[in-house]
């Protein structure tokens, strides 16, 4: 009788701790959930943050200029020129033309480039088919900003016979009748005077990360 007893007392044991653990897995997994939810909601948080912190600058920017058109958002890039050319929401439907700038809070992002009647593409400034009339804002030298499609630019024809320095600001110069006077473009990176060279070798870096524009404001010419 009391191997018997054993027997069944031992049986109940291994159900109880059965249902132990099949209850704690249970919880862990009512657990789990719970992380996840607070994770996701935590995440839409912080993205409505970043989205309303970007919406207050565009707006702050939309009430400074008087020449802007419209607020467009970026909804896809080119898949042959993936880090050069964005698509935007906005197109001739809504005023915009070819050439039109497109700004950030942060300064100048490139111009329309294609136009459909419902959207547009932008090329950006480091674009190899991008030039920009600039300016150094210190000595007030004048030159060509080209896109070198790695995400930097060449800043052209500048007389090696001016003193250019390593983070000098850039900014536009309002010369090529396109983009206006005086938005800051970027930074002098790196500054060479080759042998042979009429013009100094000067390589800018944009002031913003090109990369991760989510919206734009459209300027009229």
């Amino acid at each position: 009788e009391q191997g018997g007893s054993a027997v069944i007392n031992g049986i109940t044991d291994f159900f109880n701790t059965y249902i132990l653990i099949v209850g704690k897995e249970e919880e862990n997994r009512k657990l789990l959930h719970q992380i996840k939810k607070l994770e996701q909601d935590k995440n839409k948080y912080t993205e409505t943050e970043l989205e309303n912190e970007r919406l207050r600058n565009i707006l702050k920017l939309t009430s400074e200029r008087p020449d802007e058109i419209t607020v467009a958002e970026v909804f896809a890039r080119d898949p042959s020129n993936w880090f050069n050319v964005l698509w935007i929401n906005k197109g001739s439907g809504d005023g915009v033309a070819k050439d039109m700038v497109a700004v950030t809070p942060l300064g100048p992002v490139g111009k329309i480039h294609r136009i459909f009647d419902d959207g547009a593409s932008i090329i950006l400034l480091t674009d190899v088919n991008s030039s920009v009339a600039v300016r150094l804002q210190s000595t007030r030298v004048v030159g060509i900003l080209e896109g070198r499609g790695d995400g930097t630019c060449s800043l052209k024809y500048v007389s090696k016979r001016v003193e250019v320095k390593v983070g000098e600001q850039v900014v536009t110069s309002g010369l090529d009748g396109i983009f206006p006077d005086g938005l800051f473009v970027g930074y002098v990176s790196e500054v060479k005077k080759e042998e042979g060279e009429m013009f100094q070798l000067i390589q800018v870096l944009p002031a913003q990360d090109l990369n991760a524009i989510e919206e734009v404001v459209i300027l009229k010419r």
